[in-house]
């Protein structure tokens, strides 16, 4: 991993939840336009806390707790874009 990239997805971690707004986070990897197993750019990263992340109502799961909110992935990732400029 290049020396920006671990500097942006820093950055990015420091960021809460991009759906609910808790904390810690965790780094999601954005899926669209890739593949099954295939993953995304290192700049391409949602901060998600673990609910969001990986619980069953999350972006790997139903995702429930995204579809209450009227969320979804390239929204939340021009929104941690936006809020890293400010």
């Amino acid at each position: 991993m290049k020396s920006s990239e671990k500097a942006y997805m820093n950055r990015v971690a420091d960021l809460p939840c991009a759906n609910c707004g808790d904390r810690p986070v965790e780094l999601h990897h954005a899926r669209e336009g890739v593949g099954m197993a295939q993953r995304n750019s290192n700049f391409l990263v949602i901060p998600l806390c673990p609910t969001c992340h990986r619980g069953s109502r999350g972006i790997h799961g139903d995702r429930t707790a995204f579809l209450l909110r009227k969320n979804d992935e390239m929204s939340m990732l021009a929104d941690t874009i936006e809020r890293l400029m400010k």
